[in-house]
């Protein structure tokens, strides 16, 4: 009887978020659903950022104010111009129990008929309380940090991994 007992206080003891999908899963999920959350606010869902990431579009969103913000270009691609091509890989980087970086890894097409490059944009994610995963960063294959860029002061754009001002209008 105490075994039984033990084994169903411990099940009762699992996180709430024990449920939650694999962080490659949430990723790809998430590539598929909202691959434009970083200027679509009309389609906003906090639930799938961190409440410091949730801000931090919020206030680009209102830096932006419908035309281009800080960001010239779709983070996703690392440029303005170009698709997305198979193959198309969602590998984690590094998990931890409430931490992890999922690298988006694709052949990244800019002309037609020229040989793809390859390109990997990464998405930081958190579990936060009962939360499952959500979005707390996002590194595109620039190595820009969204958060950085839009978090920071809209006046003083943040220096990306060149050391040259990323995103500046």
């Amino acid at each position: 009887m105490k075994r039984l007992l033990t084994l169903v206080l411990c099940a009762a003891a699992l996180p709430a978020y024990a449920g939650c999908p694999a962080p490659e899963q949430w990723a790809r999920d998430f590539q598929k659903k909202h691959a434009d959350f970083h200027w679509n606010a009309q389609r906003h869902d906090p639930a799938l950022y961190t409440p410091a990431f949730d801000a931090a579009l919020r206030k680009e969103w209102a830096y932006a104010k419908g035309e281009v913000g800080r960001l010239d270009y779709d983070p996703w691609l690392g440029a303005q111009d170009g698709d997305i091509a198979e193959p198309i890989a969602f590998e984690a980087e590094s998990v931890q129990e409430d931490a992890a970086v999922v690298a988006m890894r694709y052949a990244f097409v800019l002309d037609p008929g020229t040989a793809p490059g390859k390109h990997a944009a990464h998405l930081v994610l958190k579990k936060e309380g009962a939360q499952c995963w959500r979005l707390d960063d996002f590194i595109t294959p620039r190595g820009d940090s969204l958060m950085r860029l839009f978090a920071g002061d809209p006046e003083q754009p943040e220096a990306g991994p060149t050391g040259k001002a990323s995103g500046a209008r």
